[in-house]
């Protein structure tokens, strides 16, 4: 008797092995299925913005179990639309759904119907377009029929210019016309798929130009350089963009050039010691120059500020990671 309940006992703490195996690994499982899916969900949020009714706009509004009162009505200049049963009604400035709840109250404070449901779509937007200027390869107008992100804004005008600054702002075209700012960055993704909002037709996307500093004299890739890491950049690393200095390089009579009023301002600048650590590392502005002389040169100043007139025709270079 003793032998089979010590049998018992022992089958029954394999089964709860089994069992507590079995739960845990499917816990596991879903786990495992789900760690992706909140990592891309999170990785690619979209920031939404309620699109709102303008004048010109086409709406399609039905009402559920009354095809009679199924309408199509264009929003008029002063914002307002005549519906049936109710009349001449604002709904400029709603959404759809906020102009949905305020047709189906309507219907029920009039006692034209119990309990409305109501469901309003913009079909037409009056302004199918997107307006997208400043860095982009092909500014202009691009029509779209609802909603895009961003990223499939940019793209449509070809992507940015070398120049581009990644802080993008975005005007929309209703409500109290706010300016939304956000931050691209071509190095990272995760963070540009973050910060890629919803463009509407109508709304208009304004990419500045990043500023530029530029590094002229005996460097192997003189030129521009644009700030795009949150517009900052120090002189050591306009520099390393350069190239650094050829074999024939002054670095301890480097000449600084920073705008002033109308000028330029120039001031050496001992670039040898801010190579070597000796001396801590410059950040520059805009428009800042930097003038690497060559060992022969005798006026350092007056020939970075004969560099001047070239700034013009320079190569301007995105920044290189």
């Amino acid at each position: 008797m003793i032998r089979q309940e010590f049998d018992i006992s022992i089958w029954g703490l394999v089964l709860l092995a089994l069992m507590l195996a079995s739960v845990c690994s499917a816990e596991a499982q879903n786990a495992s299925e789900a760690t992706p899916h909140d990592l891309q969900s999170s990785s690619a949020k979209i920031t939404a913005v309620p699109v709102k009714i303008a004048a010109g706009d086409l709406l399609d509004i039905a009402v559920f179990d009354v095809p009679e009162l199924a309408q199509q009505v264009r929003v008029g200049a002063d914002g307002k639309t005549q519906l049936a049963l109710i009349g001449n009604t604002l709904v400029s400035g709603l959404t759809a759904q906020e102009a949905a709840e305020m047709i189906a109250r309507e219907l029920r404070d009039r006692n034209f119907l119990l309990r409305p449901q109501v469901n309003v779509l913009i079909k037409e937007f009056a302004s199918q377009g997107v307006s997208i200027i400043g860095e982009v390869q092909h500014p202009g107008i691009y029509q779209v029929l609802g909603p895009r992100t961003l990223l499939d804004v940019i793209s449509m005008a070809g992507g940015l210019t070398s120049a581009a600054d990644t802080r993008i702002t975005v005007k929309r075209r209703t409500g109290s016309q706010e300016n939304v700012t956000v931050g691209l960055k071509s190095d990272d993704a995760q963070t540009s798929l973050a910060h890629d909002v919803q463009i509407y037709p109508g709304d208009l996307v304004l990419v500045p130009r990043a500023g530029v500093v530029y590094v002229l004299g005996a460097v192997n890739r003189p030129g521009g350089f644009v700030m795009q890491n949150n517009g900052k950049i120090t002189l050591l690393q306009a520099l390393a963009q350069a190239g650094g200095a050829n074999a024939l390089a002054a670095l301890s009579n480097a000449v600084l050039l920073r705008k002033n009023g109308d000028g330029y301002v120039a001031n050496k600048v001992n670039a040898g010691r801010l190579q070597s650590g000796q001396e801590g590392d410059l950040e520059l502005r805009p428009d800042d120059v930097l003038f690497i002389p060559n060992n022969h040169l005798k006026n350092a100043i007056r020939e970075a500020q004969g560099t001047l007139a070239a700034i013009g025709s320079a190569s301007i270079y995105a920044a290189v990671h």
